[in-house]
């Protein structure tokens, strides 16, 4: 694998160990008695090592006066030889209790060589003692690589100390092995498992004799001979009962194989292995091979799972469904997983990320519930999900697994487009109390308690249950809170008689209120009527499964600050509730929302982006007056911003078995007209019918019919206003312009046609009329110019015969007089 960065080794030891000389000696093949105190960074040839990388060599001094700028070289290094002088047991010891701590101390896993060096000293008699003291030494320190005798002055073996360091740079053996308790790591089992699946075509959990050929070929490009295939065979049955059976070689038989090379020192073999397969390192998916699938997309596109992904997962699914239930266990999940690096945040407890699903049972999943997981993941953070695709075996190229959509196009032209797509994701804004949570549970199959429900969560398709694993939020931390918002995910079937996913991300009334003053005050800042703002809000950048967020310092501006509404009474929504047969809750981890901590003084979360959003939901209480005010002066002030005038609308009146009194419904209806908005669905907390209906009017509004469903804002009129009033301006001005270049192109054309026939005339005149026609000849000269001008007239220059006038501006003068 050609690496084109320089590998960086350090050089430590104690003073007169033999640093200098050793580097040296690599450098030029040749041994210096008197070397320099401590050479500088030093580069050896690219043909050093078959790999041809670049190597540089950084000598260091043991001096205190040295001590930080060692310090400063081991911290950029790549890998530490550590030399030490067979004949001063002092320096071995010194290995043990100052170089590597500092080494661990500065750069943590670094891969350490260490350099028995002056060699050349020591007599046979004196080996078995050194090597018993070195071996004593390294049985402590489990970052050091091995351990080499190596002599400057003989140049013996002294390639071999700097190839060595190379190898644990290029093929670390951290990541695969635990040397500790000698076994291979979790990580690279699970990597590995993934690459036997991958070769395993006919699914029956060995490799045959053809599809390990098919493995040799592609990692290595060479295929095993018989004789070759059965001293395997031999191998495996020997050491690892049932590694093969008579249908092949197993996965426990395979994973011996790669142990069996780590042990014997092949890393290079593994890695081979685990790179052609895209692992970096880490042994995560690299860069480059996610980079394939570009997610950095602009507001108006957004990346879906396309029919290939979920074929794939359907094909996993039944895979996995071994009994043929139509459901997967939280044991069979865990089993799809398990060429993971680890059970994705998405499908982990719902007590972390509060996400609730339609056709998931507790941990359960129905093959419905599986697949709208995964459309949502796909929406949300389709880097993960593309990642995770390409865990689970998929053998494709990653392009194929997301496919590009246009987001938010409410222009007739692109309706077709809109159509197309088969997620959307929903933004429910609505006063505390209001009826938000009930409206989400609804749409995940629950009822108000948070139990499953018998509504069934695929409206208008399967019957659903309650919401299964967590995923992530979808959107942001809850304010004040360690919590994200409350989620739900739900397969709905459309008017156009297609079944899509559907997120609704509950935004709470206080998160709400803090993105409208972000935006007011952004938007003072914009407009020089405010100083920074500073809202002390921290943006959360876990790499879980959210949509893009936006930063308040960027919030768009608003025409005015937003005062808060008062709250109708009733408490906020509640969490919704875990179901009793869900996995373990697994413990908070850094990159999960659960960790993410919080104080009364700086909440840690992160405002909603509503221009990645597809439809708003705004709730109101349908019996009182102040929820609907705040639900009308949030959505004029959020669907004013930038990047949310083209934003479809859909409000929703709750408690409809309340009744809502005239005067408020008169509001309601003039308040609907002036937004040219459909008025508020009525809705009741026991009317599954008119709760289905909310789901299929979001789903129409972000992607059937959006024009019909954006509200038309003060902003919006002032905006098309304003472009009306350019328009008139611009066709003025253009109108003025044409005019103006028609009257002069058509003075000036007869300007120069009239001059030429006026001097005709004059002549024939008898010499009395000129070109100008002003003056006749003798006698006769007022008729002669007379009938020179006459005959200019009848040539075409009418106005020359008519005023005689003698240039453009006399014309133009003589036309309004």
């Amino acid at each position: 694998m050609a690496h084109q960065r320089t590998i960086r080794i350090a050089v430590l030891g104690d003073p007169d160990t033999g640093k200098t000389s050793l580097i040296s000696t690599a450098a030029n093949d040749t041994f210096d008695a008197r070397p320099v105190p401590t050479l500088p960074p030093t580069k050896l040839p690219l043909d050093f090592t078959p790999e041809k990388v670049p190597i540089l060599l950084t000598d260091t001094s043991a001096k205190p006066e040295d001590a930080r700028a060692l310090d400063a070289v081991v911290r950029e290094s790549d890998a530490v030889v550590v030399c030490f002088d067979p004949k001063k047991p002092a320096t071995l010891e010194s290995v043990r209790s100052t170089w590597y701590p500092r080494v661990q101390a500065l750069n943590t896993d670094i891969p350490i060589i260490l350099a028995c060096c002056k060699a050349d000293r020591l007599s046979d008699r004196d080996s078995p003692s050194i090597r018993e003291r070195v071996e004593r030494v390294a049985r402590d320190l489990p970052n050091v690589e091995c351990c080499l005798n190596c002599s400057s002055k003989f140049n013996k073996m002294v390639h071999d100390v700097f190839y060595y360091a190379l190898k644990a740079v290029l093929y670390p053996l951290q990541p695969l092995y635990d040397r500790t308790d000698r076994v291979m790591r979790q990580a690279a089992v699970r990597a590995l498992k993934r690459v036997f699946i991958v070769f395993d075509q006919d699914k029956d959990g060995t490799l045959s004799d053809a599809e390990i050929n098919a493995f040799q070929a592609t990692c290595f490009g060479i295929s095993l001979s018989s004789e070759e295939l059965r001293g395997i065979k031999a191998v495996v049955r020997q050491q690892v009962p049932g590694g093969y059976t008579d249908t092949g070689l197993t996965l426990e038989g395979f994973l011996f194989l790669q142990g069996l090379f780590i042990e014997r020192g092949r890393l290079e073999t593994v890695w081979q292995v685990l790179r052609r397969f895209g692992y970096n390192d880490q042994l995560r998916l690299s860069d480059e091979l996610l980079d394939r699938v570009n997610v950095h997309l602009p507001p108006d596109q957004v990346l879906e799972l396309s029919d290939t992904a979920v074929g794939f997962l359907e094909q996993q699914f039944l895979l996995y469904d071994a009994r043929d239930e139509n459901v997967l266990s939280w044991e069979q999940l865990q089993g799809l997983f398990s060429t993971a690096p680890s059970l994705p945040t998405e499908w982990q407890n719902e007590r972390i990320n509060r996400l609730m699903v339609a056709g998931a049972f507790g941990a359960v999943h129905d093959l419905g519930g599986f697949l709208t997981r995964w459309r949502y993941c796909g929406l949300t953070d389709p880097r993960g999900t593309l990642a995770n695709l390409l865990y689970l075996g998929f053998e494709g190229a990653p392009t194929e697994l997301l496919v590009r959509r246009t987001r938010r196009r409410p222009d007739k032209r692109h309706r077709e487009e809109m159509a197309e797509r088969t997620s959307a994701l929903c933004y429910v804004f609505g006063a505390a109390g209001s009826g938000k949570s009930t409206l989400l549970r609804a749409l995940a199959g629950r009822r108000a308690d948070g139990e499953a429900g018998a509504a069934g969560g695929s409206v208008g398709g399967r019957d659903g249950g309650g919401g299964g694993g967590a995923g992530a939020s979808g959107a942001f931390t809850a304010r004040n809170s360690g919590t994200p918002p409350l989620t739900a995910v739900g397969s709905v079937r459309c008017e156009d008689g297609r079944d899509r996913c559907l997120a609704m991300v509950e935004v709470s009334e206080d998160l709400t209120n803090e993105l409208l003053t972000a935006a007011t005050l952004s938007g003072r800042h914009q407009h020089g009527t405010a100083g920074t703002a500073s809202h002390h809000i921290t943006h959360a950048t876990a790499p879980s499964a959210t949509p893009p967020l936006v930063s308040t310092s960027s919030a768009a501006s608003a025409s005015s600050a937003l005062p808060s509404a008062p709250s109708p009474a009733g408490a906020d929504s509640a969490s919704a509730s875990a179901s009793a047969s869900g996995p373990p809750t697994p413990a908070p981890t850094p990159f999960s929302p659960s960790a993410v901590a919080s104080s009364s003084q700086g909440a840690v979360y992160s405002l909603p982006d509503l221009s990645r959003c597809d439809v708003a939901v705004f709730v109101f209480d349908s019996t009182s007056a102040e929820s609907f005010a705040w639900a009308q002066r949030s959505m004029l002030t959020l669907c004013s911003l930038p990047g949310c005038e083209s934003l479809p609308v859909v409000m929703v009146g709750t408690k409809d078995e309340l009744g809502m009194n005239e005067e408020l419904r008169g509001r309601v209806a003039a308040a609907c007209a002036d937004l040219a908005l459909p008025e508020p669905l009525p809705v009741a907390a026991a009317d599954v019918a008119s709760l289905a209906g909310v789901f299929r009017q979001a789903l129409t509004a972000a992607f059937l019919a959006p024009d019909a469903h954006v509200p038309d804002t003060p902003a919006r009129k002032a905006r098309r206003l304003m472009r009306r009033r350019l328009v008139l301006a611009g066709v003025t001005v253009a109108a003025v312009g044409l005019g103006g270049y028609c009257l002069y192109s058509f003075l000036n054309s007869e300007e120069h046609g009239g001059s030429s026939s006026g001097s005709g005339s004059g002549v024939k005149a008898g010499g009395g009329g000129g070109g100008l026609g002003k003056a006749g000849g003798a006698g006769s000269g007022l008729r002669a110019g007379g009938s020179g001008g006459g005959a200019g007239s009848g040539d075409g220059n009418a106005l020359k015969g008519l005023f005689g006038v003698s240039s453009l501006g006399d014309k133009v003068s003589a036309l309004f007089s």
